[in-house]
């Protein structure tokens, strides 16, 4: 890409050893703490897929705000995420900045970039996602951010410069890799980039919180399924197909060798097609239901139009059209993008995500300028991976845990892939790596006593590097300390605003109230070594909530999550 310094770039993001893509550790999930749908959707993905409270952050943004100017993005949004990851000390391990609903989903530059000239191709107004994955022009007020080859992730067609370059190829991603303008990966040089997708967008006509938690859900299911369905790319003579048309056949022969079938139809869009996997379009105006086309879960949807991404009143369909209908994601771009093929996806899409990349793999190593397009659904979906079965030894068996243990990984693989690598999670946050025959000692007295999660993530040798995971929790004791938590009023959750909670302790210290790592507040403790707090229920969204207390200090003690349901609220409960 023309005109961008590549080594100036270079000290955003602390280069290091990358192999952990992919995965729940790998994502840094923001909420708005000012949308209850935003809670909602959030506290179920957290559950869904198992995301660390470490790796969750809540902020404020105005849920009806459609858009947010590109100074108030960056400072309210991109800077504090980047900050906290560092406070957190797991930017190392973020692959993945994506948000739950209730965000704005488009960002305007103009701006900040007053004087430059414009066209209808070269527009300063992007999407959410696209701008949060490249972060790296929107943190230095880079223009390029609006040309046409900025993702570097995404393979160009072969040149006399660069003769073996080849856009099908399909290879992991991680936010500590830097690429190169012509496609390879470099240590030093290139530019990083972070997945982003938002999980659902509840502004306008995008989709409820219960429909957004429906498809995520179906999403999740969907994973290692290998779908037996048929992936249609539409074929036509409009502007909507000629951009990218002349790459189906080559795609739907890697689909096919990948053993997933793909047809090309001409036409607009399909009819009557009951086993849809994925779909490339080009159409204006859809009504799957009317089509008498199902879409099987985990099928990604990619539209080339004009308004995808827009959510407010306009004349073509948005891509919330498909997720309602069962897809894991969809894609659609929030201002006129022209029928410029660099800022759609290519025909390739597919073919990466039947090779088992996750949907936002697949999505970004498919399209050049990601800046306009809106991505929408369950980036960790793999309805076509082979996830490594993990299991370890060497958890003491009795209620406790103390001194030193040593914990040594196994797992077992489909036929001819092996796991390259194991690494160690405590409570979320990457701790050790090992190779296979080795194990992971972990001094427990470096640990709070209480309740820790352990992980241990094996990443196959594939060039996808695809994860499977082993999770265990420990009780620690080593100076015999423990917190305990209640919820006293968990057979009225159903009627009730407030919960009731007792904090039970044997040290007089003040205890935080944690939810998903947040603090809901500080619970003073005394002599009286048990104190009842309530707090309001609209503070925590609907779903599944795990609540944890800690001791205030260095290592202050911790103790076992409390695990309820909370039903949904009504509108005007929310209102109130």
């Amino acid at each position: 890409m023309a005109g961008i310094a590549f080594a100036a770039l270079a000290w955003l993001l602390p280069a290091s050893p990358g192999h952990a893509g992919g995965g729940p550790e790998n994502v840094f999930l923001l909420v708005n703490l000012n949308s209850q749908a935003s809670k909602t959707v959030a506290n179920h993905y957290i559950h869904l897929r198992n995301i660390p409270a470490s790796n969750v952050f809540y902020l404020e943004q105005d849920e009806n705000q459609a858009v947010i100017a590109s100074k108030d993005f960056k400072s309210q949004i991109l800077i504090p995420a980047f900050k906290e990851m560092d406070k957190r000390g797991i930017s190392g391990q973020i692959d993945y900045l994506i948000y739950s609903c209730g965000f704005p989903w488009k960002v305007d530059f103009f701006a900040e970039f007053p004087d430059e000239k414009y066209n209808k191709a070269y527009q300063p107004r992007g999407s959410l996602t696209g701008s949060t994955y490249l972060w790296a022009f929107a943190r230095e007020k880079r223009k390029e951010i609006f040309s046409f080859s900025t993702n570097n992730y995404c393979l160009p067609k072969p040149t006399t410069a660069n003769p073996k370059s080849d856009p099908s190829t399909t290879r992991a991603f991680r936010g500590t890799y830097r690429w190169l303008p012509d496609g390879n990966r470099s240590d030093r040089l290139g530019i990083p980039y972070l997945l982003s997708t938002a999980l659902g967008v509840s502004y306008g006509s995008g989709n409820s919180a219960e429909e957004i938690v429906e498809y995520l859900r179906t999403a999740k299911g969907a994973d290692g399924t290998r779908p037996s369905g048929t992936v249609y790319y539409m074929k036509h003579s409009g502007p909507r197909s000629l951009p990218r048309h002349n790459l189906y056949p080559q795609a739907v022969r890697d689909l096919k060798k990948a053993g997933v079938n793909a047809l090309v139809i001409e036409g607009k869009f399909p009819k009557g097609k009951q086993d849809i996997a994925g779909l490339t379009v080009g159409v204006t105006a859809f009504n799957i239901s009317n089509s008498k086309c199902r879409i099987l879960p985990g099928a990604l949807c990619d539209n080339l139009t004009s308004f995808g991404g827009v959510f407010e009143k306009n004349s073509q369909t948005p891509l919330t059209e498909f997720l309602v209908s069962g897809a894991a994601g969809a894609c659609g771009t929030v201002i006129e993008p022209l029928s410029l093929p660099h800022k759609f996806p290519t025909p390739f899409l597919h073919v990466h995500y039947a090779r088992g990349c996750s949907m936002a793999e697949a999505f970004y190593q498919s399209i050049f300028a990601p800046f306009q397009q809106m991505i929408v659904g369950d980036p960790l979906c793999q309805p076509w991976a082979y996830f490594p079965e993990v299991s370890v030894t060497g958890i003491p068996a009795g209620k406790f845990t103390k001194g030193t243990i040593n914990l040594v990984p196994s797992s077992v693989t489909k036929k001819g892939r092996n796991v390259s690598v194991y690494e160690l999670f405590v409570d979320g946050i990457r701790r050790k790596r090992c190779r296979p025959g080795g194990m992971f000692q972990l001094d427990t007295t470096t640990l709070a006593d209480g309740f820790h999660e352990l992980r241990v993530i094996g990443i196959d040798n594939t060039p996808i590097e695809t994860q499977g995971r082993w999770i265990a929790n420990i009780e620690v004791n080593n100076q015999g300390e423990a917190i305990q938590l209640f919820l006293e009023n968990r057979q009225q959750l159903a009627d009730t605003k407030l919960l009731t909670l007792r904090v039970a302790s044997g040290q007089e210290k003040d205890v935080l109230l944690l939810h998903n790592g947040r603090e809901l507040g500080v619970v003073p403790i005394g002599a009286a070594g048990s104190k009842v707090v309530r707090i309001s229920t609209k503070s925590l969204g609907s779903g599944p909530i795990a609540l944890q207390a800690r001791a205030k200090g260095e290592k202050g003690t911790l103790s076992a999550p409390l695990r309820f349901e909370l039903p949904a609220m009504s509108s005007k409960e929310i209102a109130r």
